[in-house]
């Protein structure tokens, strides 16, 4: 495999919509409307991902961001005249723990033997990290829950969702029934460990999958930020009684390592919830 030719995976999933895979480690997606674009989630930034955007459409691009994480804010570098969106209550995240080339390693070192697995692929996609660091100037435009984008014929509602962190939001796309869900439902979620392993976070969590349930009669599928493309809105349910059998008790989990996960583990249906998570 030859570095200079790894390039962001591209994977039309609705019509003028599309996923932006960077090298199987984290996705994001590009929606168009009638008059600009949005762009939910930016990846590490690794390789270019404002190049790969402009191969797909020429209209304005707006940035969305499901949450504050490094992993998906950290590409934002490469459309430097988009705007960017994203929850307030994530604002510590994304300032005081930006996207760095230390961090974009660490990534690629942990993350790609398990999520891109292959013979010198490690090296190949740490080539592409840029070679100076990244300007990151950190500034955003706030979203609110119940908040509504208009791209021109077409538009995103912010459904504000925390758990895996406190400004998570999902983008639903009622057009195309899809709900750009980044990392509040994946095939495996992390909560981070609590003080005294208390239960505030999952039902914190909880709550969140209410809501999205409360919405699906818009939408089929979810847009997802690892492990895959997109899942049936079927998991969301997984999700629900998971969490109600953690908060009431019928369900307990266990301590595992896996990977680059460790922390306490449970699993319903297709759901994988680490809900006491030390790394």
């Amino acid at each position: 495999m030859k570095m200079q030719k790894m390039k962001h995976e591209i994977t039309e999933i609705a019509p003028n919509t599309w996923c932006l895979s960077e090298f199987r480690l984290v996705n994001a997606f590009l929606a168009e409307g009638k008059e600009k674009a949005a762009l939910i989630d930016t990846g590490c930034g690794i390789g270019n991902l404002g190049e790969t955007v402009k191969e797909l459409t020429q209209k304005p691009v707006e940035i969305f961001l499901t949450h504050g994480h490094a992993d998906h804010s950290g590409g934002i570098y490469t459309l430097p005249q988009s705007p960017v969106y994203m929850m307030k209550e994530d604002e510590k995240l994304f300032q005081e723990m930006p996207a760095t080339n230390e961090m974009r390693r660490f990534y690629v070192k942990t993350r790609v033997p398990v999520r891109y697995p292959g013979e010198g692929n490690v090296e190949a996609i740490t080539a592409l990290i840029p070679e100076q660091e990244p300007e990151y100037t950190g500034e955003y435009t706030a979203v609110k829950d119940g908040d509504i984008f208009e791209l021109g014929e077409r538009t995103l509602t912010a459904l504000h969702t925390p758990g895996h962190s406190e400004g998570s939001v999902c983008y639903l796309d009622s057009q195309s029934r899809v709900l750009f869900s980044g990392d509040t439902v994946n095939h495996s979620i992390i909560l981070m460990r609590q003080p005294d392993n208390d239960k505030r976070l999952i039902r914190i969590y909880h709550e969140s999958l209410k809501k999205i349930w409360e919405q699906q009669e818009k939408f089929d599928r979810l847009a997802i930020g690892h492990d895959g493309i997109l899942l049936d809105k079927a998991i969301v349910k997984d999700y629900l009684e998971l969490t109600g059998g953690l908060l009431d008790g019928s369900i307990v989990g266990k301590y595992e390592e896996i990977g680059f996960r460790k922390g306490d583990v449970a699993r319903l249906g297709q759901a994988e919830l680490w809900y006491q998570c030390d790394e």
